[in-house]
């Protein structure tokens, strides 16, 4: 008789008799045998089934086990009472401890929800922690398997926001220039970016405000951390909460379903560069002034209280004290931001800087079109010197760039490729004027010996360069030796 196992057979069973007298005894029997050898032919059959049933378990858990240990989603396996059965080497990993099997856990949701997943706050062996991901029941349970909790740390799906974010490669050696006022600049930051205290950036539009924000955190102990940069003007007012401190699942008419992470909790551990911070509304600056008081931040639409640890680096080009007396900015917000107050002076205040970012560019330019190195002369770097530079270094990059592509196969940069409002310009200021010394200016206005002094040493530069040879020629034609000029340069900004 054949053995079967699922309609295929697996073997045959029979009765032989080892005598005349047992094959006559099995003969007079034959239907009781046969129902008897159909019953043990079941009997094998179903025990082979269970064994090629165990044996298919426990590849398929062998599998799972492998697969688990593998993926970067941490897992916990939980019996009765949130009792942990297993987890993988992930679960360890994101949640910094040993194997939790046989430990109770405490889950609860917070109801925030982020990025698809529903965050959660964790209690295991004393410690709290706050996870993103999914809450399963398992369909059949038993005690030791009723529900599984697959998740993410807050901090790895954070990190998965900031990987879109485009990091700022620049640091203090970036900022170009060998004026006083630029050395100094230099000296503050590397002065100040290891403390925690706010920075305060002013100057004009175009001096390089971000830049000295990401060299603050450049030299800072958060280099390893993230640097988040919002510009506050260029985001409209109505959805300007929500960038800063994001929202949950359904928080307002057109959200995010998933819900949306904030700046701040971006910037968390690291650095937030709030620019053109004057122009945030005043309701605004009341919650960012909180913030700041209790290093706390709460979700539009949530209940939920977040400790954050994030150091503000402020910067605008108004006039705050001014916007202060106007009652256009909080002076408690201020005061707040005022620190660490760091000027960036302008382009028209350090003309030493002048030569040394024109160069740069001019490089930087050629080698991206293909030109051969470019050669400035010194009728160009006089111009350059003679404006005024009301876009600061933002405007000379761009009139490098324009000059660049102008440039003949010579490599020469001469007056003739200067935009045409920088040349027109350049000639007016070093047209001479009719005002000597001690002669009124304007509408009666007489000007100081100290800025007599340092209108004739501008000029003096101007008509000379601002060069070594030129130096020297303008020292001459001032009457003083060269190191009163050099002197006379640092004190007037020149």
């Amino acid at each position: 008789m054949p053995i079967l196992a699922e309609g295929h057979p697996i073997g045959v069973i029979g009765l032989v008799g080892s005598s005349r007298e047992q094959k006559l005894h099995i003969l007079e029997n034959e239907m009781l045998f046969l129902e008897l050898i159909e019953q043990i032919a079941d009997f094998i059959s179903v025990k082979a089934m269970e064994r090629e049933r165990a044996l298919q378990r426990e590849a398929l858990l062998s599998t799972l086990n492998a697969t688990l240990e593998h993926i970067q989603q941490g897992i916990l396996i939980l019996g009765k009472d949130f009792r942990v059965t297993d987890c993988n080497r992930a679960a360890m990993e994101q949640l910094e401890t040993p194997n939790l099997a046989g430990e109770r856990i405490f889950l609860e949701a917070t109801g925030d929800n982020l990025a698809k997943y529903t965050e959660y706050s964790l209690t295991a062996l004393g410690r709290q922690y706050r996870l993103m991901g999914t809450y399963l029941p398992v369909p059949q349970p038993t005690r030791a398997y009723q529900s599984v909790l697959i998740f993410y740390r807050s901090r790895e799906i954070k990190e998965r926001y900031f990987e879109t974010a485009a990091l700022p490669a620049v640091d203090k050696t970036s900022i170009l220039g060998s004026s006083p006022a630029t050395l100094k600049l230099k000296e503050e930051i590397s002065k100040v970016a290891r403390s925690t205290s706010t920075v305060l950036i002013t100057g004009e539009s175009g001096t390089g405000k971000e830049m000295v924000a990401t060299s603050i955190w450049r030299e800072s102990d958060r280099r390893d951390k993230r640097f988040i940069a919002l510009n506050c003007a260029a985001i409209p007012e109505s959805i300007m909460e929500s960038e800063l401190f994001g929202y949950v699942k359904g928080a307002f008419t057109g959200a995010d379903p998933n819900g949306r992470m904030g700046k701040f909790e971006l910037a968390n551990e690291g650095v937030i560069f709030l620019d053109e911070i004057g122009d945030m509304p005043l309701y605004l600056q009341s919650k960012l002034l909180r913030v700041l008081q209790e290093r706390k931040i709460v979700r539009i639409g949530s209940n939920q209280l977040m400790d954050i640890d994030v150091r503000v680096i402020a910067a605008t080009n108004k006039d705050l004290k001014k916007m202060v007396r106007e009652k256009r900015f909080r002076e408690d917000l201020y005061y707040r931001l005022d620190v660490i107050p760091l000027r960036v002076a302008p382009l028209r205040e350090r003309l030493e800087d002048i030569e040394d970012l024109t160069l740069f560019y001019s490089q930087r330019f050629a080698r991206k079109f293909g030109k051969k190195a470019p050669r400035l002369t010194e009728e160009v770097m006089d111009a350059l010197k003679g404006y005024r530079w009301p876009g600061n270094v933002r405007e000379l990059e761009n009139a490098v760039e324009y000059m660049v592509n102008l440039m003949g196969e010579d490599g020469t940069l001469d007056v003739s490729m200067l935009p045409e409002d920088i040349r027109t310009r350049s000639r007016e200021a070093a047209a001479p004027t009719e005002n000597g010394p001690g002669k009124q200016t304007g509408a009666g206005q007489i000007l100081s010996l100290r800025e007599l002094e340092k209108n004739a040493i501008r000029q003096a530069l101007l008509q000379c360069g601002n060069h070594t040879a030129g130096k020297a020629m303008a020292a001459r034609k001032l009457g003083i030796g060269m190191a009163t000029l050099y002197r006379k340069i640092q004190q007037y900004g020149l």
